[in-house]
Parts: structure tokens; sequence; C-alpha cells
């Protein structure tokens, strides 16, 4: 009879002050980083950074609740060089703000007509403000949200 492998699956939720901590940890623990993505949820950015234990059959998600759409996310790249993808991806689809990755596309990942196009228009709109504010100035069409100059062959003009 086959052994049946029942693999454990855990979620934290951590502050994004503990990010960069936690992910040192699974670093040293040996887990494999598996995939990073990001969801817009009742006005929130949700970050999910997953690691597994191949020899464990286990899987550990970190899911940090960003509450101000304009704060400074820390990238993991220093730690887990295969990040860039995935955090140049929330960046880019979600607006989220995602600093000092180590291979920054600087939006240039996908060719997009429209910036942050994962987020809806209420997400859009809230970014849009959050940005502002945290900039001190007041909001124009070309903040975040805005459609890009994108030509018809899909490269920028």
């Amino acid at each position: 009879m086959a052994e049946v492998i029942n693999p454990g699956n855990t979620m934290e939720v951590i502050p994004l002050e503990d990010l960069l901590e936690e992910v040192m940890k699974r670093k040293h623990q040996g887990l494999r980083f598996d995939q990073a993505c990001a969801a817009f949820v009742d006005g929130n950015f949700e970050l999910s950074y997953s690691f597994s234990d191949d020899d464990a059959y286990t899987f550990d998600t970190l899911r940090v609740v960003v509450d101000d759409l304009a704060r400074k996310i820390p990238s993991v790249t220093a730690i887990y060089p295969c990040a860039e993808f995935y955090e140049n991806e929330m960046r880019e689809l979600f607006g989220c703000q995602i600093e000092m990755i180590a291979l920054d596309y600087k939006d240039k990942l996908y060719r997009l007509n429209v910036e942050t196009p994962m987020l809806p228009e209420a997400g859009k709109k809230a970014l849009k403000e959050a940005l502002c504010a945290a900039e001190n100035s007041p909001c124009n069409d070309n903040a975040a949200g805005s459609v890009k100059n994108v030509s018809e062959d899909g490269g920028d003009k």
C-alpha cells in the first residue's frame, strides 16, 4: 500500500515590520521560497510569501496586511533573489510600494495599457489618494491608476 503524505500547511499573519526578520528565519531553516502574491482585500493590500520544506512536506505562508497603500514595503530579494519577478509583478499589477528589488523592472515587466490593472476602481482611487497624501501634493490624472502611453504594437511611446 502506498504511503499517504499529508503536508502540514501554516499561515501566519505578521506585521510589516517583521517581514524581513521572518523571511530570514525561513532562509536559515533551509526552506525553499515558493511564491509571493498580492491581493486587494477590504481596502488593504494582503501580501503572501510562501515557503516549503521538501523533506518534511510542509508549506508555510507569511501574510502581511498593509493598511496604508502608500507605505513602503521592503523587498525580500536580498534574502531570496528569486523573489524578483513576484515583487515586480506585485508592484506593477497592484501598485504595492515595494522598494529595493534586486532586479527592478521599473514597471516594465508586462506591457500593459493601464497602471495597476488588478486593482478595482475603488482601490485605484485609494492608492492614488494615499500616494498624493504621502507626497503632500494635490492629486492629478498622472498618478496611479491612469492610462499608460503605449503604442499599438505594445511598446512604450
